[in-house]
Formats: structure tokens, sequence, C-alpha cells
């Protein structure tokens, strides 16, 4: 998830955090990487964990919009309304939904190559 601006920021839960480093070990081998490899690329990337706190108000609303489909998307999508700003996800779930913005990994790579000037 990111914060569009002349800057771009990345934000997430700490549960997206959490199930990301649940499945680098799962990950990891199929992109033909060790495991440690893929832990230090993800600790390198520079993202803010947004307190619960933060978008706990719109967890109601998140879980309408996709708490049965996928309830562990519910504090991620309720982040996205809370700060009006869209998802970076493959997930179809997520991409279905209307009430969010949300960007495919192809796209964010065009947006990436337009923002750094590739």
């Amino acid at each position: 998830m990111f914060v569009e601006a002349k800057t771009l920021k990345f934000v997430t839960t700490a549960s997206v955090v959490n199930e990301v480093k649940e499945y680098i070990p799962v990950l990891a081998p199929k992109k033909g990487l060790s495991r440690e490899v893929m832990e230090a690329a993800f600790s390198l990337l520079e993202l803010e964990v947004i307190k619960k706190e933060t978008y706990s108000g719109q967890i109601p609303v998140a879980t309408d919009l996709i708490g049965k489909r996928d309830p562990e998307d519910v504090e991620l999508v309720a982040l996205a309304l809370a700060l009006k700003c869209p998802v970076w996800s493959n997930d179809n779930d997520l991409v279905e939904l209307k009430q969010i913005k949300t960007y495919t990994t192809a796209e964010m790579l065009c947006i990436l190559e337009g923002f750094l000037g590739f």
C-alpha cells in the first residue's frame, strides 16, 4: 500500500508484515533464492507499519467489504479506507473491490519506472 505524492511512501499493517515473513520460506525456493536473501531483501524495504488505532474505525466497513471472502485482508482494506490510499496487491479479492484502488505488481512496476525515470 502506498500514499501517492511527490515521493512514494509504502505503508502497511503489522499483520501484513507477519504474513510476508511467514511465507518467505515458501516463496524463496520458488524464486530461486535462499530464505536469508529474501529476508534481507524484505528488510531493505522502507515500510511504515501503521498502528491499528489509525484504521480501527474502518474495520467494520472493511469487514463488510471483504471479511467473508478473505478475513486476512480486513486490516489492509481498513488501512486503505482510513488513509484514502491505494493498495499494491495481486490478490483478486482486493483487485475486484470498487471502494479502493488496487495496483497489481505489473502496474506498480510501470509507476515505479516513471517515478524513478527509467
